[in-house]
């Protein structure tokens, strides 16, 4: 009887232990807020693009915060943002080959100095992330593009005057008086050259303001004894081809004939193409509806044998408002006049140029950040992102400085939802398991969670 009621009892613990083994629930995941990302970081932007000669920027970025320090975390993530922002302008100056083969040197010459180019910074939303290791900031930033411009070609010689470049010049015969519309014609001047150079510098042509251009041959110092500064009068007398003394010359040139042969072999050096942008007329004003006329040219002046070879009429108008600010109103018309010119006169001056590069696809800096993943699930993933690297991927370097999170840098170029894909393909195909990481376009980082594996 007493081992009947031991055995007994060694049943009924047995059976409680099964049952509470059954019921015993899953250790608790992780709640949101304990692992913050830079995706959980989202702001209002207020700051306005009022100026045609800056951009706002908007840039997402994190910090290490040392020895508790947040102040100092979210000072080193904002000026990371903020070199982001101009690397961002750099990119869409520069054709892409340009670029992804001197990113190095470009990042290290403007970082050195980056507050010249930003003309003003906001913070719009900044928290603690990845598990309070971090300090996240959500950003805008008025980038001077000017300012980059002249970096890349006087300083850095990127943009350089070889034969290859073009060079618009915005003029006006007609002396248009703007008072009424709301804003001046060096505005409309400034917006017109920012769109026609952005975009052919994108396509893969060197475009460039022709104060630039004369400024960047005047570093020479040969050329610069021979040839005193020159006006948008004199260069446009120079490219039409206008007799040297009925040019519009600076007072100081006593040798007419010297100063027009000089200066035309001048624009030889710095410009295959000149392209002149003509505004006939403006009307109207940004409370109402406004209107612009205007006629754009462009010439092959490289060669004797050259003289224009496209020519287009352009007529644009759009309703504005009560609301509406004068940067916006001369934007809007721009953008609507260079679409005009993208139908039939962009293509011929890309077809004359014919040194296009049509790629468009700049290496980009992201972050892979990985969390709870081991050692060798991370050395394997490194290596294969190694053997993948082509001219569209460059696997730079990575971080295990945190226990948990480890931190590969690479560069890409595409769409980055595609970036992602490859390093869940990777990791897939290695057999881990891992949370898909949330994109958007102002990510600069892609974060994966190592899940349990199955079974």
């Amino acid at each position: 009887m007493q081992k009947t009621t031991k055995l007994l009892s060694i049943l009924f613990g047995l059976i409680l232990f099964v049952s509470g083994c059954a019921d015993k629930q899953p250790e608790p995941q992780p709640k949101p807020e304990e692992f913050l990302t830079l995706a959980d970081l989202s702001g209002r932007v207020t700051l306005r693009e009022d100026s045609p000669d800056v951009r706002v920027i908007r840039i997402k970025a994190k910090a290490f915060i040392k020895r508790n320090d947040i102040s100092a975390a979210k000072a080193k993530a904002t000026e990371t943002a903020m070199t982001q922002a101009v690397a961002e302008m750099v990119r869409e100056l520069l054709p892409e080959e340009d670029y992804n083969n001197n990113y190095e040197v470009i990042e290290k010459y403007l970082s050195s100095n980056i507050q010249k180019y930003v003309d003003k910074t906001e913070v719009n939303d900044e928290k603690k992330i990845f598990g309070g290791k971090y300090y996240g900031v959500d950003t805008a930033h008025k980038v001077n593009r000017q300012k980059v411009l002249v970096a890349l070609q006087k300083d850095l010689k990127l943009i350089n005057n070889s034969s290859s470049t073009l060079v618009p010049v915005i003029t006006s015969k007609k002396n248009i008086d703007l008072s009424k519309s709301g804003f001046t014609f060096s505005d409309l001047e400034e917006a017109l050259m920012n769109q026609i150079q952005t975009d052919l510098n994108q396509r893969g042509l060197r475009a460039m303001d022709f104060r630039n251009a004369v400024t960047s041959v005047q570093t020479d110092e040969k050329v610069k004894k021979k040839f005193s500064k020159i006006s948008k009068e004199q260069f446009m007398a120079i490219v039409s081809g206008s007799p040297a003394d009925k040019a519009l010359l600076n007072t100081q040139v006593l040798n007419a004939e010297e100063f027009y042969t000089t200066g035309l072999s001048l624009l030889k050096l710095m410009a295959k193409v000149v392209v002149e942008v003509n505004i006939f007329a403006v009307s109207g004003n940004v409370k109402g509806d406004m209107a612009l006329s205007m006629n754009v040219t462009a010439k092959n002046v490289s060669t004797g044998r050259g003289g224009a070879f496209a020519n287009s009429v352009i007529n644009v108008a759009r309703r504005g408002g009560p609301s509406v600010i004068p940067s916006a109103m001369i934007t809007g018309l721009v953008k609507d006049a260079y679409k005009a010119m993208e139908e039939e006169f962009i293509p011929q001056v890309i077809k004359e140029m014919s040194t296009i590069s049509v790629g468009g696809n700049r290496l980009i800096a992201y972050e892979l950040v990985l969390k709870d993943f081991q050692s060798k699930e991370v050395r394997k993933l490194r290596s294969k992102l190694k053997q993948i690297e082509s001219d569209d991927f460059r696997y730079v370097s990575y971080d295990n400085s945190l226990p948990t999170i480890v931190t590969i840098i690479v560069r890409h170029s595409g769409k980055v939802e595609d970036l992602g894909d490859t390093v869940m393909e990777l990791l897939d195909s290695a057999g881990i398991n891992s949370k898909e990481p949330i994109v958007a376009p102002d990510l600069s980082d892609l974060v994966f969670v190592r899940l349990a594996d199955e079974g």
